[in-house]
């Protein structure tokens, strides 16, 4: 059994969102949230957001104990991208985009050994 959230169109470039992703995939729960809580990136807010709708969705498919979940699959991945136009000189438009990115995070009971 496995409880999974994702967040798709998040406003933030995937290659920001995977450094942040890094840090967590494999850790339990408890120790996820407390990383996320103090990274000073604005991606460590919207992946804490998924984990805790990911945990709320342990919980209502009586998983286990929040304290026993740890992060089993946790990647993100590219969406859509905002073309926008910036002034460029003599006159022209330089053309800029903005990347989304769709975060998805899967929970896991831990495997006793």
């Amino acid at each position: 059994m496995e409880a999974m959230a994702k967040l798709r169109y998040a406003r933030v470039a995937p290659r920001k969102a995977r450094k942040v992703m890094d840090l967590v995939r494999g850790q339990d729960v408890g120790e996820a949230i407390n990383i996320l809580k103090f990274l000073p990136q604005h991606a460590s807010f919207l992946i804490e957001k998924v984990l805790r709708s990911a945990i709320a969705n342990a919980k209502q498919k009586n998983i286990g104990d929040v304290d026993e979940l740890k992060v089993a699959e946790a990647f993100v991945d590219q969406g859509p991208a905002l073309k926008r136009f910036k002034a460029g000189p003599m006159g022209r438009a330089m053309t800029r985009k903005k990347y989304m990115s769709h975060i998805t995070m899967v929970l896991a009971p831990k495997v006793s050994k």
